[in-house]
């Protein structure tokens, strides 16, 4: 009997033990996948600086791994920026053809989740460079997402002037990147406090598919996590008083 208990102790601790390296190992690649982003982001950041100051070679080089690796771990909002970032730069050094088919990615990728923001808050030169796609895509069919996009860059040079003079309770605008229909049940969900796996089990959807969705609504709605999300959802009427 006191050698069964024993055995069973020594189980019970060794399992814990188990946790504890897993646990660990856990971390330390959550550390390390942090510590990478954060040190993406300062690559990125100074992508747009060597934009603004005419080196797109430079801006090429920067990108082109970083584009990989965002690729290979599936981080598309990220890719995405990347992509506008690169058709900027194919436009600066005099390479038409790049350029325009480094956008068209960026619009095939876009279109889906419907993004318009991360469009419209590169200016004008990816307006120009959509005004050139719409044209070259027009004769294959309609460009109803592509139309979408240029109405919003009209949109944001009436809206800005109106917003300048505005110094106190700005009034709320509806989201420039609207929710999907799924995003919002999964914003419902979350505003009730259900777990991502709760969330996955409701809607019959992978728990990675669920972290990509509100990946995108945090996105969308310009906040970092989920209680912020559900007060700006409030603000903007996307949730009803009864959720």
């Amino acid at each position: 009997m006191i050698i069964a208990v024993s055995m069973s102790v020594r189980c019970v601790k060794s399992m814990q033990s188990w946790a504890r390296s897993r646990q660990a190992r856990k971390n330390g690649r959550n550390d390390s996948r942090r510590k990478a982003e954060s040190v993406e982001r300062i690559d990125v950041a100074m992508a747009r600086v060597r934009l603004a100051e005419s080196r797109p070679d430079q801006v090429l080089a920067l990108l082109a791994p970083l584009v990989a690796r965002a690729k290979a771990t599936e981080r598309w909002d990220q890719v995405l920026e990347m992509w506008l970032l690169q058709a900027q730069a194919y436009h600066m050094r005099k390479m038409p053809q790049e350029a325009l088919a480094t956008l068209a990615r960026a619009v095939h990728l876009a279109e889906p989740e419907g993004y318009i923001r991360r469009f419209v808050d590169e200016g004008s030169p990816v307006a120009d460079l959509l005004w050139r796609l719409r044209e070259q895509e027009q004769s294959r069919g309609p460009t109803p997402y592509l139309d979408t996009l240029l109405a919003a860059f009209n949109q944001a040079r009436v809206v800005q002037p109106d917003q300048q003079r505005v110094t106190h309770h700005p009034p709320t605008q509806p989201l420039l990147d609207p929710l999907s229909t799924r995003e919002h049940e999964v914003l419902r969900l979350v505003a009730h406090g259900a777990s991502n796996q709760a969330i996955a089990e409701t809607l019959a959807i992978s728990l990675d598919t669920v972290r990509h969705h509100v990946s995108h609504i945090l996105s969308k709605l310009e906040v970092t996590n989920r209680t912020q999300a559900v007060a700006r959802a409030r603000t903007l009427g996307l949730l009803s008083d009864a959720v």
